[in-house]
């Protein structure tokens, strides 16, 4: 009976430290790459090797533990890349620290060691960043970025110099992306950025002439479109105002008196643009023409492609508004339709290339044709810009298609 209770005792014993053994297995060591080897050396700190998952992109990763064999003091990772990593541990966390990179240097038996630095980041006990430099393979500095006092977050870029900034950006403190600054090579700013809700695509820009006077401003929005103003050479002179979104778009020119001098409307709704040009007229501006177009689209890369179905101008001589009927393809002018004071109106039958009268019908007040004539090859004056898709200016085309990741920090 006292042979059947101990080994009982026994068993209970072992499973408990079978179990507890195993308990520890799981918290720390089972969670982790696979161990391949545990070296011990002569200051009893031991080197653990892993073999990495595939998906890291790491090939080899070294870390070495103080003599518990739990609390880990540095590392050493082997980038398939050819990039390889030192790594220091501590703080309360047991968390990486700081990071240094280094681009691969061949010692000619077929062996990366450590060339130049790539790269030195320092980190908080959360793992963010606290600071982090990025260098080019040459030594020079592509990027720096450093923790605030009050907890954002700056980063500088810079030109292949490693000295004159590119671009400055700023984070909050939950590492929300809120404004930027974009510079020429001679160190002009060209461009300041910002993001009032935190989101890089809400943003409100200021464009710079190398001068420093402001040559545009606009604000975009995913849902709300882009809205802007260009500027005179004095920076404060608005010579366009326009918004543009997913349903409609408008365009105001106005010359450096104010006066106007071209208004842009559309609608992709209503399929149509419609635009007035305006001219000068015993000291007024009056509206010389305007032009119908066919559109189906008002922002993206369709917003162009339009097609001109009829101009409308008025005939200063003779005191009437005419309009100019196009053909299918909105290239050529068909015909030229004009009102009469008797309530008729006049049709001249334009040629195929739209610059000669082939014939000319007249129309009573109740529209029936009332006499015809051969327009002789007559030539029509049509001025170019009527037929014509031409701003008076153009509007800011600002694309950041070089510009890094808008993240707090990156890899």
């Amino acid at each position: 009976m006292t042979h059947t209770t101990n080994a009982k005792r026994w068993l209970g014993i072992s499973l408990v430290v079978f179990g507890t053994l195993f308990l520890l297995y799981v918290v720390f060591l089972a969670g982790r790459d696979k161990e391949v080897s545990r070296v011990v050396l002569p200051d009893k700190t031991q080197v653990v090797a892993y073999l990495p998952a595939e998906s890291t992109g790491q090939q080899l990763k070294l870390i070495r533990f103080a003599e518990d064999g739990f609390t880990r003091i540095s590392g050493t990772i082997f980038w398939k890349s050819g990039l390889i990593e030192d790594l220091t541990f501590g703080g309360e966390k047991n968390a990486v620290t700081s990071s240094i990179e280094y681009y691969p240097l061949n010692d000619g038996d077929g062996k990366n060691t450590r060339g130049i630095k790539r790269s030195d980041a320092r980190f908080a006990e959360d793992g963010s960043y606290t600071y982090h430099a990025v260098y080019r393979t040459d030594g020079t500095l592509e990027r720096l970025g450093e923790l605030q006092p009050m907890g954002g977050y700056n980063s500088t870029f810079y030109f292949e110099d490693g000295k004159t900034a590119w671009r400055q950006r700023t984070f909050d403190e939950k590492k929300r992306y809120r404004s930027e600054k974009i510079y020429r090579r001679n160190g002009t700013i060209f461009a300041s950025i910002y993001s009032e809700a935190g989101d890089p695509n809400k943003t409100s820009t200021m464009l710079y002439r190398e001068d420093g006077t402001t040559s545009a401003s606009f604000t975009r929005d995913p849902i709300d479109g882009e809205r802007g103003r260009v500027f005179d050479l004095d920076g404060q002179t608005m010579l366009v105002e326009y918004a543009r979104d997913y349903y409609n778009v408008q365009e105001i020119f106005l010359d450096k008196a104010g006066n106007l001098l071209q208004v842009r409307d559309g609608s992709r709704m209503g399929n149509q643009l419609v635009v007035r040009g305006y001219q000068e007229s015993n000291g007024k501006m009056i509206m010389a023409y305007r032009q119908r177009w066919m559109m189906t689209q008002t922002v993206g890369p369709d917003a162009d492609k339009i097609k001109l179905r009829r101009v409308e101008y008025y005939d200063a001589a003779n005191n009437r508004a005419c309009e100019i009927q196009m053909d299918k393809e909105g290239l050529v002018p068909t015909t030229i339709t004009c009102p009469e004071a008797n309530g008729g109106q006049t049709v001249k039958k334009l040629s195929e290339d739209g610059l000669t009268i082939k014939t000319v019908e007249v129309y009573d007040k109740n529209r029936h044709l009332a006499g015809s004539s051969n327009g002789n090859g007559a030539k029509v004056n049509i001025p170019p810009r009527w037929l014509e898709n031409i701003r008076p200016m153009p509007l800011p085309d600002f694309k950041d298609e070089d510009s890094p990741p808008k993240v707090y920090d990156y890899h």
